[in-house]
């Protein structure tokens, strides 16, 4: 096992920059997920440190040792596509055992890293099955146990239950984080899911664009987003973002605009003054489920909007709720409202703890 560092590394295909001085630490033994939108750099930043992509500028360093220049099968690193990748007339047992093979590793290693591989993975009765006669959650068992045997000193995942239904996506993630955590080898998975990363990783470091916007574990980024586009990135559903004017509002200040007024906590009054905001204005962030709502106006409950929609989701229900030109979505208990609600009139209030407030110019988040 061994440590990861990106070390200002870039990567230019012809003009265009698909990886921008990109400079992160991956801890042994952390397991770290490059999270983003397709086309912002993350599946290029794997390949690059699987020695699948050339380093345009930078370096690339597994522990104390710089790979750069060395070719993919002497990096000592393991990767799972998010196609199995699987040969289709060797059984499981041949499969997992083809890497340690053109190792030219003996026979009894060979059996003993193959069988206990298969019973991490609970795939064991089917080793002499073939991959045709496997369902895709044992298809994607078997590539990662091709790895596995290896022993690597790094594991890379590709979006490697991207295809997957959503129940066997669920249990993936489950038994992805198990096998990680049991093994303790350093692990970088990249997806375009922020399940995925909210739920598996110890750390996420969030790209955009080729750069890299914030990295911290899932309660940081999704708690203390750096910028405005990660806190509306992060989250299902999405926080909400007003703009206003930074104003006074009887002795308090305010975010005021024409349909609402959200009073700023007292704690941020000192950040919003100083921060150098043009025209005095603000962006306001709060999650759907930091917002309630109530049928009549109250103390609590001040900004008022109509429903536009109502979205059930089992147990609970996300209401659209129109404020002024704005869209708000509100996470609530099923049967809070109902369709035949459509286009009355509601009010909203929100916890003042759970404020967030960034710079409209900048993105920056306000602190």
């Amino acid at each position: 096992m061994a440590s990861l560092t990106f070390d200002g590394v870039w990567k230019r295909y012809d003009q265009v920059e698909a990886v921008k001085d990109l400079n992160l630490e991956i801890e042994d033994g952390e397991f770290l997920c490059l999270l983003g939108p397709s086309g912002c750099g993350k599946s290029s930043s794997l390949r690059m440190i699987a020695g699948l992509e050339f380093i345009s500028e930078g370096d690339i360093r597994l522990g104390d040792k710089r790979v750069n220049d060395l070719e993919p099968r002497h990096r000592d690193i393991a990767m799972v596509f998010e196609s199995y990748a699987l040969y289709p007339q060797k059984s499981v047992y041949e499969n997992m055992a083809n890497p340690l093979r053109l190792r030219k590793m003996g026979k009894d290693e060979i059996d003993k890293r193959v069988r206990e591989a298969a019973r991490i993975l609970e795939i064991e009765r089917l080793l002499e099955r073939r991959p045709a006669q496997l369902s895709g959650g044992q298809k994607q068992r078997v590539a990662i146990g091709r790895v596995l045997v290896r022993e690597p000193k790094a594991f890379l995942f590709d979006e490697p239950i991207a295809h997957l239904d959503a129940k066997l996506r669920a249990r993936m993630r489950g038994e992805l984080k198990h096998i990680q955590k049991s093994l303790g080898t350093t692990t970088v998975y990249v997806t375009h899911d922020q399940l995925e990363g909210m739920s598996m990783a110890d750390r996420i470091a969030i790209m955009r664009e080729g750069v890299l916007q914030q990295v911290g574990t899932p309660f940081e980024v999704f708690n203390r987003p750096a910028n405005v586009w990660v806190a509306t990135f992060v989250g299902d559903p999405p926080m909400n973002v007003l703009t206003g004017e930074l104003e006074g509002a009887d002795g308090r200040l305010a975010v005021k605009a024409a349909a609402f007024e959200i009073h700023v906590p007292a704690a941020m009054e000192g950040p919003l003054t100083a921060a150098p905001l043009k025209d005095r204005r603000v962006q306001v962030g709060v999650r759907p489920e930091a917002l309630s709502l109530s049928s009549t106006p109250d103390a609590a409950h001040p900004i008022v909007g109509r429903i536009y929609a109502v979205q059930p989701l089992g147990d609970v229900e996300v209401i659209d709720v129109r404020v002024g030109e704005d869209r708000v979505l509100v996470r609530a208990e099923l049967g809070t409202v109902t369709n035949e609600d459509m286009d009355a009139a509601v009010y909203l209030g929100y916890r003042p703890d759970k404020l967030h407030f960034f710079d409209p110019t900048t993105g920056l988040a306000i602190r």
